[in-house]
């Protein structure tokens, strides 16, 4: 019975207050590697790709809180355990730090909020001071607006096209319905 308990009592620990794990390998600004060879997504941000403006600084900054140091993986309640690569989601804890909220804090990262997790308006929040305070990829307010407009919710495709662009758009449309009109009326 005692151990039972204690059994009980290990796994709840570990549920709850997260599980350490090395940190061997960082593949981007919210994607990295653990010592047993478990992919890591954090949870609830999205850090711009590598070949994206800014990438390699989200990369770089990542490296810089967490490479080679062992951290406390926490689950969300409410997003999945893994992501479609077999990712584990998880929030990522350093010495008392959420380091998800910090890329976020930082200018690195954005708040992901295409999909549900515990900790939306926290993060949403930490994304506004960076931006405020003109952290990361808000230091330069062009190339951010770039990133944040590529990592918006794109289910409207016309939201994200400047006017310039739609005027010009249409304008070539105009032209080429006016050469189809004369090209088939003769």
């Amino acid at each position: 019975m005692k151990q039972s308990l204690l059994i009980i009592l290990t796994l709840l620990t570990i549920v709850c207050f997260g599980t350490p794990f090395k940190v061997t390998r960082i593949i981007d600004g919210d994607t990295f590697e653990t010592e047993s060879g478990d992919k890591v997504r954090l949870v609830g941000i999205n850090a711009p790709e590598i070949r994206d403006i800014f990438g390699e600084e989200a990369k770089q900054h990542l490296i810089l809180l967490i490479q080679g140091k062992t951290v406390d993986l926490e689950s969300d309640h409410t997003s999945n355990d893994r992501d479609r690569y077999n990712r584990l989601l998880r929030y990522v804890i350093l010495n008392n730090i959420d380091i998800n909220k910090q890329m976020v804090l930082d200018g690195y990262a954005f708040a992901y909020l295409k999909y549900h997790f515990d900790k939306e308006a926290e993060y949403k929040e930490a994304q506004l001071i960076a931006a405020q305070n003109r952290a990361g990829i808000w230091g330069n307010s062009k190339k951010g607006k770039i990133i944040f407009e590529q990592n918006s919710s794109k289910e409207n495709l016309f939201n994200n096209i400047s006017s310039e662009a739609y005027t010009i758009g249409v304008f070539i449309i105009l032209l080429v319905i006016i050469g189809c009109y004369y090209y088939f009326k003769k």
